[in-house]
């Protein structure tokens, strides 16, 4: 025997399963956040003439038992040089989040040559391991007192000889004493 519902006519619940069918439909399109792609990275982007940043990230160790205690920041990125013309360098870095930017790298290791990358704190991926750097270079951070907390993003200005200038949000990534920093570690 169907079981029935007092009080709604079969219209009713016809009328009330298409206004389901419909709400349901509206989530859904061309634009639904769920067909966006988002790169597995923690960091963010940015562009710069034919300049690519790509997973740009602040990382430092927590050091104490108090949030907030950090030891060494650093800022870690890849340039890619995606044009096909000239070279391109990496003039400065700088952030208002900062007492000092400092680039510890020798000025040879900042020049971009058109196809090929530098890294910061990071990995160097190349086609031709040949001519990769053998290892990253190091930016080393000095925040401002209280600027540097998990989940907030500080502004930085990258520039570069031909490309220019870009200014945008890097968020801060911490971890935790004897684990791999990003990006060897698992996403959460």
């Amino acid at each position: 025997m169907p079981r029935r519902f007092p009080g709604l006519s079969p219209a009713a619940c016809a009328a009330l399963i298409l206004v389901a069918g419909l709400l349901t439909g509206c989530g859904a399109g061309q634009l639904s956040q769920t067909s966006m792609d988002k790169n597995p990275v923690n960091g963010s982007n940015a562009e710069a003439g034919d300049i690519a940043l790509r997973n740009v990230y602040l990382a430092a160790e927590s050091v104490g038992e108090r949030i907030g205690d950090y030891g060494s920041v650093s800022l870690s990125f890849t340039a890619i040089h995606t044009g096909i013309g000239a070279p391109d360098r990496l003039l400065a870095i700088a952030s208002a989040a900062a007492e000092e930017v400092r680039i510890e790298a020798e000025p040879d290791e900042l020049v971009i040559d058109a196809g090929t990358a530098i890294a910061a704190g990071q990995p160097i991926e190349s086609v031709d391991p040949a001519t990769a750097p053998d290892e990253p270079f190091t930016v080393v951070v000095r925040p401002v007192a209280g600027a540097l907390r998990p989940g907030v993003a500080l502004p930085f200005t990258f520039v570069f000889e031909r490309g220019g200038e870009v200014t945008f949000g890097v968020p801060f990534d911490v971890w935790s004493k004897g684990e791999p920093p990003s990006p060897t570690r698992p996403q959460r």
